[in-house]
């Protein structure tokens, strides 16, 4: 998992022209017993009118570190509303050492929020919300 973030950070400073801060905060679950405040940090880098990629880290809702890595194609884009879905990996969950996650996400202007829909019986569904903040 580090060297997916080494590479998709390498590859996110070198072809861009606009890179964003992910300030990572708050979940909301569908079920009690999980942390709701996952603090953390991460950068997410333009490659194309349409293609981003973004790594980083937070606190997940199993109460652990989480490194994550994903690319995120922007299907529609009106104003400061941005529709897009991200593919990639997270690490730090108690099923399994590294995780293939797949999601939608809608931004309006600098906050964004992201859909998990529990993938197991004893997991939960999740609306996550961050902000991506422009730095150039």
């Amino acid at each position: 998992m580090r060297l997916l973030i080494a590479v998709l950070f390498l590859i996110s400073i070198s072809v861009s022209a606009e890179t964003s801060i992910q300030i990572n905060g708050a979940s909301i679950h569908d079920k009690p017993g999980y942390n709701q405040f996952n603090y953390g940090g991460g950068i997410e880098q333009t490659v194309t009118e349409n293609w981003s990629l973004a790594g980083g880290w937070y606190r997940n809702s199993e109460y652990h570190g989480s490194a994550y890595g994903y690319a995120r194609y922007s299907v529609y884009k009106n104003g400061p509303w941005d529709l897009g879905v991200g593919v990639g990996a997270v690490t730090g969950y108690n099923r399994m050492q590294v995780l293939p996650m797949a999601f939608p996400e809608l931004c309006y202007s600098y906050l964004c929020a992201i859909a998990l829909p529990q993938v197991e019986p004893s997991g939960t569904s999740v609306l996550g919300l961050h902000l991506k903040i422009p730095v150039d």
